[in-house]
């Protein structure tokens, strides 16, 4: 039951920690490997960004980081809401549905393709 809360917390303050310092302007924030290695943005490239836009009240702005993130990030919303959500058939439900054979390969069918549409149109 810890671990439940230490991930949240961790969350939060990760989340207080890109609405105060823009990944952009401090060297401390960790940059994308497969950016470095490749020269290729990954389908999760600007996250750092889009959060720190969002907390801040830029929502055009962060949407133009990573637009695949509109997708994503409900869909993790539903998985960790299941997650903390106390056992009862709304929980099972939930987890049926989002942790399903066909949502988790709907998600990396959905990557793959945005990793390679992102790359072609230099997104």
């Amino acid at each position: 039951m810890t671990n439940k809360y230490t991930f949240l917390a961790l969350a939060l303050a990760v989340g207080l920690i890109l609405y105060r310092f823009s990944p952009t302007a401090y060297w401390f924030w960790p940059k994308c490997p497969v950016k470095l290695i490749t020269g290729l943005s990954c389908p999760a490239c600007g996250i750092q960004r889009f959060i720190h836009a969002l907390t801040n009240g830029n929502v055009r702005e962060a949407l133009a980081y990573n637009y695949y993130l509109v997708y994503a990030l409900p869909y993790a919303m539903c998985v960790v809401t299941a997650y903390y959500l106390p056992q009862s058939r709304l929980k099972d439900r939930m987890t049926e549905i989002f942790e399903g054979k066909t949502a988790v390969w709907l998600y990396i069918i959905t990557f793959c393709i945005w990793f390679v549409i992102r790359n072609i149109l230099d997104i």
